[in-house]
């Protein structure tokens, strides 16, 4: 069986675990920088919807509700009717 450097034909760099955390943590914040004020409100938002619908199916999975019950439209945990 051949290992991955004889199928590639070429070497691999050996990366510091410390020096890739520290590149990935920067490539988020200036993703994180880039964005303009509507996308920040927008990111904001869907990050406050998030939020209510995970406390909502969790809510219901501690009530012992299965997730497929529970009413979509409301805020708050409601077991539909059917």
């Amino acid at each position: 069986m051949k290992t991955f450097k004889q199928l590639i034909g070429k070497d691999l760099p050996i990366v510091d675990e410390e020096e890739q955390i520290k590149t990935t943590s920067s490539l988020e914040k200036s993703t994180l920088d880039e964005l303009g004020p509507a996308a920040m409100k927008r990111r904001a938002r869907m990050r406050a919807r998030m939020n209510t619908l995970s406390k909502k199916y969790g809510d219901a999975r501690k009530a012992g509700i299965h997730p497929s019950r529970v009413s979509q439209r409301h805020n708050k945990m409601t077991v539909k009717k059917r």
